[in-house]
C-alpha cells in the first residue's frame, strides 16, 4: 500500500459509502498520514527550504544561509498537524478521529481482521494450498462480517477505551494526592537513630 493508493481508495471508494456525517478511525500508517503543507526540516535541501517559505508567504532569497532558512521555518509553520485524508473527509462531511501510536487495541478492524484471519486458518486445513485457495477464503471471510459484528468489536473497543482512562484518572489521582515521601536530616550514614552510650 502506498499514499497514492490509499487516497484514491479512501476518497472514490470509501467515502461515497458512509453516511453522512460519520466518525473514521484512523491508525498512524504511514500512508494515512501524509501531511498537508508539511514544513521541510534542517536535513532539506536548501531550495526546499526556499519554496516552502514562498508557499507560505515569507520573503527569502537563495542567498540566505541554511540556517537562517531554517530559523524562519521553524518561526512559521503551524504547530497543528493537518494530514490530507483527514482534509478530504471533511470536505466529504466526515470527520477522522485518529488513534494514538502504539495503541492498535482500540483499532476495531484489528478485531475484524482477526476473526478473518481466524476463518481462513481453520479452512484452509487441505491441500491444495494455494494463493487462489487463499484469496478465496479471505473474499468469503470479508462477505461473512456482518453489521453486529462491527456491533460488537465497536462496543469492546469502546469499553477498553473508557477502561483504560479510568484507569487512568485512577493513577493521576494516586500519585497526584497519596504518594507521599518524607525527606529527613540525618546525620547517622548507617540510616540508624539513637547515640551509643559511653
Amino acid at each position: 500500500m502506498d499514499t497514492d493508493t490509499f487516497t484514491n481508495w479512501f476518497e472514490n471508494q470509501l467515502l461515497p459509502s458512509l453516511p453522512e456525517p460519520s466518525i473514521i478511525i484512523m491508525d498512524n500508517a504511514s500512508y494515512h498520514s501524509k501531511q498537508v503543507n508539511k514544513a521541510p526540516t534542517q536535513a532539506d535541501k536548501k531550495a526546499d527550504l526556499v519554496a516552502w517559505l514562498h508557499q507560505n508567504g515569507i520573503e527569502t532569497t537563495a542567498e540566505m544561509l541554511k540556517s537562517d532558512l531554517v530559523k524562519l521555518v521553524c518561526e512559521n509553520k503551524t504547530s497543528r498537524v493537518r494530514y490530507e485524508v483527514d482534509e478530504i473527509a471533511l470536505v466529504h462531511g466526515h470527520r477522522v478521529l485518529r488513534i494514538p501510536p502504539y495503541h492498535c487495541q482500540y483499532n476495531t478492524i484489528e478485531l475484524i481482521w482477526a476473526q478473518i484471519k481466524g476463518y481462513a486458518a481453520r479452512n484452509n486445513t487441505t491441500p491444495p494450498f494455494s494463493t487462489n485457495k487463499m484469496m478465496g477464503l479471505l473474499k468469503d471471510a470479508c462477505s461473512k462480517i456482518t453489521k453486529e459484528d462491527w456491533v460488537k468489536v465497536v462496543e469492546k473497543t469502546r469499553k477498553l477505551i473508557t477502561e483504560d482512562y479510568e484507569r487512568d484518572i485512577r493513577v493521576d489521582t494516586i500519585i497526584e494526592n497519596e504518594i507521599v515521601i518524607q525527606v529527613t536530616d540525618s546525620d547517622d550514614s548507617s540510616g540508624e537513630s539513637g547515640s551509643e552510650s559511653e
